[in-house]
Order: structure tokens, then sequence, then C-alpha cells
């Protein structure tokens, strides 16, 4: 949809039988895509609504989530369709403040993510090496941490060779930034104050940020655009046919992984981003909302061992034992396990993300057929950005407490 490509195809297949005259920006272009990613976008948002303030499985709307996948795929379809009769004027708007905006925060999620998984794997490493006390957890957090600031030496090496020529002072900056930034956030990682202040810190965690950061310089230097002839070629890669193949291919295969992985995680762990967590695994079941379901008597059973626990009458142990056999039957017993309205939310960003991904920041144009994500000026220094923010935020989880002893840190 980013190009005229599809109907050029379908009038040579056709020997010219078939001509389809649709203006730029209708059937294909920057405006066309994002009238695509704007009904999946709006869709979610309408979801999202319906599922506003559901908190239990048995919610009579908790079906909009769970199920009606038929009337949704329809629904979804139609705002498609309607989509495409909207003037342009409002998507040059959508484009330029909404998208961009939506895929901002987004962004922001990521990174967020990002840091949370450095931390995650790094403790999970370091909690199988105590409890199994086996070598292997310790050598794939070794061999890990190695292997991440190996990756950070050899992309950094391989940037200052081919974009940091004489002339090329931007990319020069880019890269000499990063390096510094990342050898000092390394530092800070191990220095006595911080891994006092913050026992998780530590080097395998900083390698995993400091090679992503990396990653993302080096992606963003090897898509900057063709240079004229009166700049330095900057960037060896652009007029190189295999370059741009495999850059295509990566670009997407990065692309897709990573919406993939934050749009899920994001949305699962809602619960720990935006719910209380004084809501109790053992709240009652009863209440007095018109909108439920009555009770079933495997919940009217379930209540009842509640009450007896709760009296003393009967251990804690009992209630337990009944959780573990029926929880491979229903696993949003005690409430959902994620808010429905927050994965929507998650999903319509995305979406705005997607956008523009595919459209490179609102910076295609109709005569190019063929696409490469990332290949602009302006998603250039989106990457460059997104790199120093990444690694801003996880300085900031190593300086935070010391700054802050007082204040709580999760």
């Amino acid at each position: 949809m980013t190009t005229s490509w599809g109907i050029d195809l379908v009038k040579r297949i056709s020997w010219g039988f078939i001509t389809l005259k649709c203006p730029e920006g209708v059937c294909y272009g920057t405006l066309a895509v994002h009238r695509m990613c704007f009904s999946l976008s709006l869709w979610h948002i309408i979801l999202g609504v319906l599922t506003l303030g559901v908190d239990d499985s048995r919610h009579t709307r908790a079906v909009v989530q769970n199920g009606l996948w038929i009337f949704k795929f329809v629904g979804w379809i139609a705002l498609a369709v309607l989509a495409f009769v909207i003037p342009n004027g409002f998507f040059e708007f959508y484009s330029k403040y909404v998208a961009m905006g939506g895929a901002g925060v987004f962004l922001l999620v990521q990174l967020v993510l990002l840091v949370d998984f450095a931390y995650n794997l790094a403790e999970a490493c370091i909690g199988r090496w105590e409890d199994t006390e086996r070598p292997l957890w310790r050598n794939i957090l070794v061999g890990g941490t190695c292997a991440m600031y190996l990756v950070f030496a050899i992309m950094t090496v391989a940037d200052f060779v081919y974009f940091a020529r004489d002339g090329c002072g931007r990319n020069q900056f880019f890269i000499t930034a990063n390096m510094l930034a990342c050898i000092l956030v390394s530092a800070i990682a191990v220095h006595p104050r911080v891994q006092e202040a913050n026992l998780k810190s530590g080097l395998a965690q900083a390698g995993m940020v400091t090679a992503y950061a990396t990653y993302l310089v080096t992606s963003a230097l090897a898509g900057s655009p063709e240079s004229s002839d009166s700049v330095p070629e900057c960037n060896p890669l652009a007029r190189a046919a295999s370059a741009r193949a495999t850059m295509a291919v990566v670009g997407a295969f990065f692309t897709i992984g990573a919406i993939c992985y934050s749009t899920t995680n994001a949305a699962v762990k809602s619960n720990t981003l935006i719910m209380s967590s004084g809501n109790s695994a053992y709240s009652a079941l009863a209440t007095d909302d018109p909108n439920e379901v009555p009770l079933t008597n495997s919940q009217m059973r379930q209540s009842a061992l509640r009450e007896a626990v709760a009296n003393g009458s009967l251990p804690e142990s009992a209630l337990t034992d009944y959780d573990s056999d029926s929880s491979s039957q229903d696993d949003e017993k005690h409430g959902v396990q994620y808010n429905y309205t927050f994965f929507h939310v998650i999903f319509s960003m995305a979406s705005m993300y997607a956008a523009m991904l595919l459209t490179n920041w609102n910076s295609i144009s109709s005569t190019d057929h063929i696409i490469i994500i990332g290949r602009s000026t302006t998603a250039v220094w989106v990457k460059v950005v997104t790199s120093w923010l990444c690694i801003a935020l996880y300085m900031w989880t190593l300086v935070g407490p010391v700054v802050l002893p007082d204040r709580e840190w999760v």
C-alpha cells in the first residue's frame, strides 16, 4: 500500500486491459497506510471502551474480549472500508500529530519493557544458579554478558569503519556519543554505591542495554538515505542492491518481533503497571453487581471454603489445594489476568507505531517502488534518540535509588 506497485502489476498482468485509476493517498501512499492502521487503532479503542471496568471474566461485557470473534472481524472490516471515504485532510492531521504521538508513547513502552527484560533475565539466571548450584547458569550469565559487550565492540568498530569517513560529522558524533554513553553506564552499573543501593545492578543488564542501543545506532546509520553528489558518501550500503534486500528482510524481522513482544508483554503486565497491588488473590467472589452472572456450584463451594478458612475452621492449605486442582480449568477465577482496556490501548498505539514504520515516519515517496523500513532522515533521528532514551532510562534505574533512597524501587 505504500506505492502504486500493486496497481502497476495488475495493469501489466492484464496487458493493459485493467487500469485502476486511484489517486495517491486513497489507495496507496502514506495516507493509505494511515487509513488502514487508523481503522485498526480506532477499533481497539472502541473495544477498550466496551471493556472498561471489566475486572472479572464472569462479567457480562467480558464476552467482548473473550468471544464474538466473527462480529469483531466484521466490525474492523467495516471501519477499514469507511476509512477510505474520509477526506485526506483528516489523515494529514492524524498522521502528523495523533499517530506520531501514539507511536512515541509506544516507543517509550518498548524501552521500559527492554530494561525490565534485562533485569528479569539476569535475575532468573542468578536465581537458577543459586537454587541448583549448577555452573551452567553461571556460564550462561557470564558468557551472555561477554557476548553482549563483544557485539557492542564489533558494531562500534564497524560503524567507525563504514560510516565515519572524513566529512561525515553527524555519523561520527552519533557513534562517539553512543560509545561514551555505553562505557559510562557500564561503569555506573558496577559502582559500589550503586550496587549497595540497587542489589540487582550489574554488567549483565548493562550489556544487554548497551548492545541494543548500539544496534539502534548502527541500524540508523545503515538506513540513512543516499547522499547527493556534493556530499561525501557516508552510507556505502545505500546503493548496494544486496545490502538493500538484506536490510529490508532484517528490518521487517526486527520490527515484527519488537511489536509482537512489546504489545503482548505490555498488555499482560498491565496489572503491575496500572492496577493496585492491594487486591488479594483470595478476595470474595460474591458481589452485588447486577451486571455479573450468578455464581455456579463450584464458585459457591469456593466461597464457602474461603469463609471457613477465614473463620479458622479449615487450614489455608485446603483453599490452596482447591485452587491447584481447578487452576487448569479456569485461570481467571480470582479476576482477569490483565486489564482488558489497557490491552486495547497498547494495541491501538502499536497500530500507530506500525504506520510510522511503514511510512518511514511520513517520509515515503510515491515514486519509490521498494520501501525499506527505516530509510529516511526522520527514521534515523528517531532511532538515535531512542537509543539515547534507552540508556538514560537504564541509567535512572541505577542512580535513582542512590538519589532517592527513601523511595521504594521495584
